[in-house]
């Protein structure tokens, strides 16, 4: 697909110049630190009390984990990249609980929530948490992300949902910046050259459902599942 045995190494979280180019607004956070923090607690990654004005270890420890789970880099660092990604996952829950999606969880915002909660028999607490990000059909990482695109594909998650986590734990870490630094291939499935995954998606540089959309298509293509794809990547080295 898209390297040899010798250009396997990879730098993950490391956006190749091209694509900076092309994605200047990303270049720093703009939010504020009590607004990050609202976010975070909105979507139940830090606790109520966490709202204070004070980037320190809590709100660090709530952006890692945050990271971790939407393919980013797990430095704590609120960066442009964070940025995004956490205010795309606001405006997910905003979309489906029926407020104005504006990326900032406010008082609105926990209020539609927690009505959408209510009638839907789960603790009307206006946060977002797993289960209610479950219950909206929001995917709260990118392995879940992928997991819910199976179906589609013909594929079982007990079945082939392993082999793939192997694949793309191997290839990219499942970040979705990651970039080998000799050939170029780019994101969660590492594709040769990135902007093939044009084709799922315009978003395909930053959107990680996007890429997972396209790695999907392509080993149903290839391979046929993820299995396979797997057997190919132990013999070979590559996919």
């Amino acid at each position: 697909m898209k390297r040899t045995p010798a250009l396997r190494a990879l730098a993950a979280g490391v956006l190749a110049a091209a694509v900076l180019a092309l994605l200047p607004a990303q270049a720093q956070a703009i939010d504020s630190t009590t607004w990050v923090q609202r976010n975070l607690v909105g979507i139940g990654y830090l606790a109520s009390s966490g709202v204070d004005g004070n980037y320190g270890p809590q709100t660090a420890a709530a952006v890692r984990s945050f990271q971790h789970d939407n393919g980013l880099d797990e430095d704590g660092v609120y960066g442009g990249r964070t940025e995004l990604a956490l205010h795309n996952k606001v405006e997910e829950v905003q979309r489906v609980a029926g407020s104005g999606a504006d990326g900032a969880y406010g008082a609105g915002t926990t209020s539609a929530v927690s009505t959408w909660q209510h009638s839907h028999n789960l603790s009307n607490d206006g946060i977002a948490g797993p289960a209610t990000m479950n219950a909206m059909g929001v995917a709260r990482t990118v392995q879940i992300t992928a997991q819910w695109k199976f179906p589609s594909h013909g594929w079982s998650v007990s079945g082939q949902f392993g082999c793939l986590d192997q694949i793309y734990t191997h290839e990219s870490g499942w970040k979705v910046y990651a970039t080998n630094p000799s050939s170029g291939a780019y994101g969660i499935p590492q594709s040769l050259p990135g902007d093939k995954m044009a084709s799922a998606g315009s978003d395909w540089q930053t959107n990680p459902a996007t890429q997972l959309q396209w790695g999907l298509d392509y080993i149903k293509g290839r391979y046929g599942d993820p299995c396979s794809a797997w057997s190919f990547w132990q013999a070979h080295n590559w996919y």
